[in-house]
């Protein structure tokens, strides 16, 4: 696993990587069956400068403006101040570490190059969905309250803060109701989502923490709590937007760990059914494990709750704002 780093790079300082050579013509080889691309040459096509890790089995760039961190045989990197897992692990081959030719497409390229993601953009409409609701409890933690009190409160919270910045924001429930799964990305649509943030708490062990930020796998590539690795070809309607759900789980995840100095669970990969289906860029949040009886006494504390509504809300208008000014840069 890759030690965790203080540095954390400006989401919008990251955007200026725009002007930098297209990550995404780095040459491919094929090597373990796949396609991949040298990390010296990504480098070198980013400017990420020299690498710093003086270890064969690691690389390390830094610059005022990005990072990144790899380390061989492992699925997690280090990318702009937040962990991103990929779906295949990090080769050291030819005496030189190698990446997925999928995972800089689907992730690295999306944060450090945003300037892609500009053509069309538009956020007019955000989707909160408070996770679960009504029969569907959720997680229920040690204290014997349960999820769906406190997604929904959260959801509230981060709809104030996004009203007050003049943004239209519509729940898919305002209420203890229940609502099936299928019906939330149906939702979306019909009230004209532009992007969608279900918002969750997690349950596991008793040492299990952190937070982590879900976006869709990518169509051939495996999710991240697969052990086996194994990948999925179909692609599902959430792929059409795979880069902006990346970008969008970067920006979120990044203002909710500097908000909270939770444990960084990374921005990872799933095919849940409100990810898959739905028509717009999409994540899902898991804020904190009730299970664990420090994160629950946290998440029962109003006030924890609030910093975290204040870190969604920031990270979807960072999001928003990233995108308009790089749209107006491609004008």
């Amino acid at each position: 696993m890759l030690r965790p780093r203080a540095l954390i790079v400006s989401i919008l300082a990251c955007a200026a990587l725009g002007a930098s050579p297209d990550p995404q013509i780095v040459p491919q080889h094929r090597l373990a069956g796949g396609q991949y691309v040298a990390i010296r040459q990504l480098a070198s096509a980013c400017e990420l400068g020299r690498d710093r890790s003086h270890n064969a089995r690691r690389a390390e760039y830094r610059t005022s403006t990005a990072e990144l961190a790899i380390e061989a045989d492992h699925r997690d990197i280090h990318l702009n101040g937040v962990v991103h897992w990929l779906s295949a692990p990090v080769l050291a081959q030819r005496g030189t570490l190698w990446i997925h030719a999928d995972d800089l497409s689907k992730t690295i390229a999306p944060v450090l190059h945003p300037l892609l993601l500009a053509a069309n953009a538009s956020l007019r409409t955000i989707i909160l969905d408070p996770g679960h609701g009504g029969a569907d409890t959720g997680a229920r933690g040690l204290s014997g309250h349960v999820e769906k009190e406190w997604t929904l409160d959260v959801a509230r919270h981060v709809a104030s803060r996004l009203a007050d910045a003049g943004v239209r924001v519509v729940l898919t429930r305002d209420a203890d109701t229940t609502t099936p799964l299928e019906g939330r990305p149906a939702f979306c649509l019909a009230h004209g989502g532009d992007i969608f943030v279900s918002i969750h708490f997690n349950s596991g062990g008793p040492t299990a923490n952190g937070i982590e930020t879900y976006c869709l796998t990518p169509a051939g590539s495996a999710s991240t709590e697969d052990p086996n690795a194994r990948h999925r070809n179909d692609a599902q309607v959430g792929n059409r937007w795979d880069e902006r759900n990346v970008w969008l789980a970067h920006c979120v995840h990044a203002a909710t760990l500097s908000a909270t100095g939770a444990v960084d669970r990374g921005v990872r990969r799933a095919r849940f059914e409100v990810l898959r289906d739905v028509n717009c860029p999409a994540i899902l949040i898991e804020g904190g494990f009730l299970t664990n009886q420090t994160e629950e006494q946290q998440v029962m504390n109003p006030e924890y709750r609030n910093r975290l509504a204040e870190a969604i809300a920031k990270g979807i208008l960072i999001y928003k704002r990233s995108l308009e000014t790089l749209s107006r840069r491609t004008d």
